[in-house]
Order: C-alpha cells, then structure tokens, then sequence
C-alpha cells in the first residue's frame, strides 16, 4: 500500500487492488485511494463472496470485479470508459477556464452579483476601467451604489418585477468614480456561481445613443413645428404659393391664397387642373405653356398673363416659377409664387399716360430742358434743347453726353461751369446772359436746381433755359417809364410846390380895396411872374407824359 500512495499521480494510468475484506475497511481504503489519485480509474478485485457485501457508495470511478471470474474485456471497457470521463471532464474545465478569460478579458464591461442581497461578486476587467474602480472597490459595493440616488427605488422595483432568467433592464443612469453621470442600457441572466443564485449583467453605453435619440426627437420635433409654422405663415400670405409636378402637372401644394385667387376650391383642382389653364386669356395661353416647359430646362422664368376669374373680372397675373430635381437629375415638381399685379398694371398705365403727357408737354415747350449728373453727362434733354444744340454743333446730343461741348464760347463754358458746380453744391438759383451777335442783342435765363435722391444726396442738376430777350426790353422800357414817372413826381413834389406857393404868398400881401396900397401893381406883376413859371412846369410834366403814352 505505501509504495502504491508514493507513485506520482500523473505517472498511474490505473490503480487496481485486491480487496480481501468488505464493509467500512473497504471503503475507507478506496477514500485514501481517492485522496491521492483524483481521475485514474481504480479496479478491485474482489473474492466471489465478498463482492455483493462491499459499500462503494459516494465514490466516483470506481470499478469491482470478482477476481475469479473478470475478464480482459472488462477491464479494457471500464478503462475506455474512464478515459471517455476523464476527456468529458478536461473539456469541462477548459470551458470554464475560456468563461473566465472572456469573462475578464472582454470589452464589455460585466460584473456577477447576489440576486439577494445585490452585492457585487466579481468583476471584469472592462468595468474596472469603464468605471474608475478596482476589483478591490467592486466587490464591497453593491449594483445599487452605481446608480443615482433617485433612480435606485425605480430599479429596484424592475429587478424584482422581472419573471424570466434572461431580461433586458433598459436604459438607466449610472455613476462612474470621479462622479461623471452617463447612460447605459443592462442584459441580466441568472446563472449558478459557487453555488448561489446570481445576476450576470452585460453594460452597454449608450451616451452617444441617448444624445443622437434626444436629437433627432428634438430635430424632428423642430422640423414638425417649423412645417407647421411655415404653413400656418403660408396660409396667412396673401401671394397665391403652390408647388406642382412637373411631368403631369398635378397640383402638389397650395396655400389658401391660390385657392382664393384663381376661384377654384381644393377639390376642383386636385381632380383636374385643366379648367385653370382654360380661363388663362386665349392671347397669353402659348406663352404660359411656353414658360412652364421652359423651366423644366433652364433656369427660374417669370411670366405674367391675364386671367379670366370666374367671378368674370379679368386679373393680370405673375407667377415666378422653379424647378425642383429629383435623384436622378430629372425634372421633378415646379414651385411657385404667383401674384395679383392687376392693380399695379393699372397704376403703371396710368403712370404711364401721365409721363407721356407729361414728356410731349416739355417737348412741345420752347424751353430748353435738360438734366446732368454729378459727372455732367446728360441724362435727359427735351426736344428744343437737342434741335438748339444741332443748330450750335450739327450734332443732336443724347443721354451720356459731356454736356459742355464744343459748341460755345470759352466765356460761356467757363461760366456754365461754375454754374453747374454751384446747384452741385446745394444752390439753386437763376442766372441771366446778355449775348450780342452782330449787333442783334438777346437775353437768356438760367434756372439751375441741384437733383436730389430719397437719401438726401445730390445726383445731379435739373436746367431749364429760355429766350427771355421781349420780356427783357419789355423790362427795360418799363424801368424807363418808372425813371419818368419818378421824375414827374419830382418835378410835382419839388418845382411845381415853389411857384404856388409863392403865387399863395402874393395873393396874401394883395390889397383888395379900392384905391388901396400903391405895391398892389408890383404884387400883380410877381404873380404874372410865378403863373408863367407853374405854367412851364405843367407844360413839361405833359411833354414827359406823351412820352410815357406813346412808349
């Protein structure tokens, strides 16, 4: 027996021994035996009759045969048998030995724990760097501890809600060493270790997953409030806006106003659309049709048409038009605004009529009109100012011209210069040319009024210049009969004043009584005197009044 219990374990393929008594001798020996050999089969051999009375109960591998009767066969089928065992259990443990390396050495972080009591019993290495603790920190923690504190009742109610082995928490909130808050989805399955029920949990972080979910609710959130403003503000426009296909032309889009302004309800134009094309003005239709398909192959196109409504009035509508490529580059829908400009037509036409009476009023005028900007290029001349200039340089000036050419004298340009400079500074006044051209003098006038835009700016000069040469002799013949009015009035204010009153002074000193002062004939004589002088004076102030009569 000493030297079978000395043999090195991994030396001994088998163990057989002869077993001459039976009861708890027996089995105490195969318990050595056992002791020292884990995995060999052990063979006894037994006598006939103490075969059926040994006790082998509890111990595994373990093969008796009565030693008068065992044959080679069984022994080699209890030895494959053992082997077949032994390999069972090798693959055994090299399975739990590939658990652990998993276990511990997968990306995912995992941790087993007590069902009960929740405390955490192992952990992977994954975990430990995922959260910051050690394996040493782990095991005296509980799966409670990595929650935060207002999420710990609501796991706590899930964990004892659930019914199967394997079960997916959800989504929870856990708690990293240095306090950093993040969020991870938790697989749990039960399983035996060590013999007690515990929880594996495989943890996911899903953050990022979290973060993309809140974003895209959010974003899709924000695209569902913003449609629904973009068309709650559509519905408010008063431009009809509506978006067609562009092969078929079926109606896609279309806010209120489109309804509004072509008089048709949004069934009417979703069943058919051509009734729309028909009340377009039979004139405008080509060039409608014209536009759409053009768009489908160029850039946007605006078109303006009339339009019959069913209301019978006739509108003037303009549609600006897009198009919208699918996938494949071709043509997808046509979008559009369109708008009721029948209002502005009318003001434009009218707008129009004014200006062009406006433009034969100052063309049929004698008056020179023209405009400059502040570089003296012409921006506008009348007629009588082109037919003026063509007299002067046989050339008829027009918009962007140097307005001072060649045409006149140096002291004219010099002085039209100065001129311009000053309405560009802000004046406006009149200047008058006394020109004298073989002897025929004539008078010209000058109105310079500087142009200003709706920001206050001056852009340029507004002239207007007129032959002023009767009205000017009719001035100079009126200053002259002023001259002699006021020399009338002189004459009457100054010497008629000195005869009367010397004739008034000498009626005083008169005697009237008969036979009365001897100087009576001398006062008679001044009188004579003086009445013959008023007499002159009145004599001239006629004469000058016949002048003044037949100017």
């Amino acid at each position: 027996m000493p030297e079978v219990l000395s043999a090195h374990d991994s030396d001994v393929k088998a163990v057989f021994v002869q077993v001459p008594l039976a009861g708890i001798a027996d089995l105490l020996l195969l318990q050595i035996l056992r002791t020292s050999y884990h995995h060999q089969p052990i063979v006894l051999l037994a006598d006939h009759g103490h075969l059926n009375t040994m006790s082998f109960n509890g111990v595994e591998n373990v093969h008796c045969f009565s030693q008068d009767e065992v044959t080679a066969a069984q022994l080699s089928s209890a030895l494959e048998l053992q082997a077949q065992d032994e390999t069972n259990f090798t693959t055994i443990q090299l399975k739990v030995t590939n658990y652990k390396r998993h276990f511990n050495y997968s990306h995912i972080p995992m941790w087993i724990y007590d069902t009960v009591s929740l405390q955490i019993l192992e952990v992977n290495n994954a975990a430990v760097e995922k959260y910051g603790y050690s394996k040493e920190e782990f095991i005296v923690m509980s799966i409670l501890d990595l929650h935060p504190k207002e999420d710990v009742e609501a796991f706590l109610e899930l964990h004892e809600a659930h019914e199967l082995d394997q079960f997916d928490t959800g989504y929870w909130r856990h708690i990293k060493k240095d306090g950093v808050v993040f969020f991870v989805n938790i697989y749990t399955h039960y399983l035996i270790h060590d013999k007690t029920e515990t929880g594996m949990s495989f943890i996911f972080d899903v953050s990022d997953k979290m973060f993309a979910d809140l974003q895209e609710k959010n974003s899709k959130s924000l695209i569902k409030g913003q449609k629904e403003q973009f068309d709650s503000i559509l519905s408010t426009l008063s431009d009809a806006v509506w978006s067609i296909r562009a092969d078929t032309l079926e109606l896609i889009y279309a806010n209120n106003a489109f309804y509004n302004l072509f008089g048709f309800t949004p069934e009417e134009m979703t069943a058919n659309i051509d009734p729309f094309f028909s009340l377009i003005h039979s004139e405008d239709q080509k060039t409608f049709r014209h536009s759409m398909q053009s768009v489908t192959y160029s850039a946007p196109a605006k078109v303006e048409y009339r339009y019959n409504h069913r209301n019978g009035k006739m509108k003037t509508l303009q549609s600006h038009v897009s198009l919208i490529k699918g996938v494949s580059g071709k043509p997808d829908t046509l979008n559009g605004v369109t708008v009721d400009v029948t209002h502005e037509r009318a003001l434009q036409d009218k707008i129009r009529k004014s200006e062009q009476n406006l433009l034969a009023t100052i063309n049929n005028t004698k008056d020179l009109i023209w405009s400059v900007n502040s570089n003296l290029e012409i921006l506008f001349c009348n007629i009588p100012y082109q037919d003026f200039v063509f007299k002067q340089s046989k050339k008829v000036p027009k918009a962007g011209d140097y307005v001072l050419g060649d045409w006149g004298s140096d002291s004219f340009i010099a002085s039209r210069l100065i001129d311009y400079q000053r309405a560009l500074a802000g004046e406006s006044f009149i200047t008058i040319i006394e020109e004298n051209a073989s002897g025929v003098v004539t008078f010209k006038e000058f109105s310079n009024n500087p142009i200003i835009d709706h920001d206050g700016r001056i852009i340029g000069v507004n002239c207007i210049a007129r032959d002023i040469t009767e009205q000017q002799k009719q001035f100079m013949k009126i200053r002259e009969q002023n001259e002699k009015l006021i020399e009338i009035a002189w004459i009457q204010s100054h010497k008629v004043r000195s005869p009367v009153a010397s004739i008034l002074g000498l009626a005083e000193l008169f005697d009237y009584q008969a036979g009365g002062n001897t100087h009576n004939g001398e006062i008679l004589e001044l009188i004579k005197n003086a009445a013959r002088q008023l007499d002159d004076i009145i004599r001239e102030v006629v004469e000058k009044t016949e002048v003044l009569e037949q100017n």
